[in-house]
């Protein structure tokens, strides 16, 4: 069993012992999460293949699954007091903020390019272009990853925690998540990236801004980027 992606576990150790120091009745909030996490980590890698579709539709499929669906149906299990429209509003899917989301992502969007094109022409990347139907699949599957990190990680843990707790979790899992980059130059892109869209889902409470600019970060490496390379 491979669980390459268990270093994404360990930032949550703030947060319980945040919540355990200074809310002891926030911890029971915690373990959905936890158990969501530990679920990705264990199922991530075995279920690639299962659907006979092509990569990155299958990539894209179980990343809703595991990031989206699964934790989603977790959370509100745990507690259905809260209507799925108010649990959705919690993880940043709401109509307020969207206007002001987008904008900001478009504010940022050339930094982050900026990122990825240093760090690729410096490490001397030369990848062959993407077709660009794969990009727009790509583009759509980087919600998963702002619905799990921004959206739970980040404005649902800060309803019990404090903010810098949030942000710290948010981050640090979202990096960890990638232990392919870890080390160098390589992880330059994810670390301007999570700061980003984590900095725009906080002003905002809205993921739709950190979506559209992680997507066009996608399209960008994938379609454009290796042109010029």
């Amino acid at each position: 069993m491979d669980l390459f992606l268990w270093p994404m576990l360990v930032p949550m150790i703030i947060p319980v012992v945040y919540c355990w120091k200074y809310s002891k009745d926030s911890l029971g909030k915690l373990w959905p999460i936890i158990l969501s996490m530990v679920l990705i980590v264990v199922l991530y890698t075995s279920m690639f293949g299962i659907i006979p579709v092509p990569y990155h539709v299958d990539y894209t499929l179980i990343k809703f699954i595991l990031f989206v669906f699964m934790p989603l149906a977790i959370l509100y299990m745990w507690d259905r007091k809260r209507t799925l429209k108010e649990r959705l509003a919690d993880f940043g899917i709401r109509k307020k903020g969207t206007e002001e989301s987008l904008k900001l992502s478009a504010f940022v969007l050339p930094v982050m390019l900026a990122s990825i094109a240093f760090t690729s022409f410096m490490l001397e990347r030369s990848y062959n272009p993407t077709e660009p139907v794969n990009s727009i699949i790509m583009f759509f599957e980087s919600f998963s990853e702002e619905f799990f990190f921004r959206g739970i990680l980040f404005l649902y843990l800060w309803k019990f925690v404090d903010i810098r707790i949030a942000y710290i979790t948010s981050m640090a899992s979202f990096i960890l998540m990638h232990p392919q980059y870890f080390w160098g130059l390589a992880m330059l892109p994810g670390i301007v990236q999570t700061i980003l869209t984590t900095i725009i889902a906080h002003k905002t409470k809205n993921i739709a801004g950190p979506w559209v600019l992680h997507g066009a970060s996608r399209i960008f490496a994938m379609s454009f980027l290796p042109w010029f390379l």
